[in-house]
Parts: C-alpha cells; structure tokens; sequence
C-alpha cells in the first residue's frame, strides 16, 4: 500500500535535483527562497507577519560546507565508448574462449588504436 506522505531530507532534495537536472560536476546546497509580508487589520489587535515559500531549489557551495553534496559522486558522467573497448571486456568477463586467441586478439585491437593514435614525428 502506497504512503500519504514521503518525507525527504534536504540532502535527499539536492540529489533528487542534481539527478534530474543531470548536473556532473560540482558542489551544491538547498536553496530556499522566502517571501515575507508584515500587516495589521483592524480586526486583528497585534500586527502580523505572513512567511511564505516562493521557490525551492539547490545552489553552488563551497566544498568545505558540511551540508553541501558532491555531483559527481552523486551523477557520475556516463563512461565515454572507446572503440574496442566491448571486445577487451567480453574476453575479461569469459565471453570470449579460446586462451591464447584472446590474447592475440586484444594485442591487435590495442595496437591498431596505439598506431592510429600515436603523433607523428616529423623530422
């Protein structure tokens, strides 16, 4: 059965944002924006202050700020394709047999990339 209330931390609130707003990199803290108004109405004898929320949201913080929360490690980036990089890991994780193929088969891929990579030293 569903709850009629979920109750996050401010921490928990930060990460929700930094997830949604798929943010990678640096430091941040809650941010809550209030808007407040003082009035007296001759019905009301003592004056009165009405505080009221007109945004939430998260902001850029000082690393040292206890509260603050790191976005890369709460959304790391997506690890980048390397061109071969499916192949070396299929023989790692045992997908591909074959012992010393494998071996062979990795130092073609891997050198194909040096060699294409490498700079050029002109002389």
């Amino acid at each position: 059965m569903a709850s009629n209330e979920y109750t996050l931390s401010h921490q928990d609130v930060v990460k929700a944002v930094i997830i949604h707003q798929d943010i990678h990199e640096g430091f941040w803290t809650l941010n809550i924006n209030f808007d407040v108004a003082a009035g007296h109405d001759p019905q009301v004898p003592d004056p009165c202050l009405a505080v009221t929320i007109k945004g939430i949201g998260i902001m850029r913080a000082s690393p040292s700020d206890p509260f603050a929360i790191d976005a890369a490690i709460v959304n790391p980036p997506a690890p980048l394709h390397v061109e071969g990089t499916v192949r070396i890991a299929a023989g790692v994780n045992g997908a591909h047999q074959g012992g010393m193929q494998f071996c062979r088969d990795v130092y073609r891929n891997v050198a194909v990339q040096s060699a294409a990579k490498a700079p050029i030293k002109r002389g």
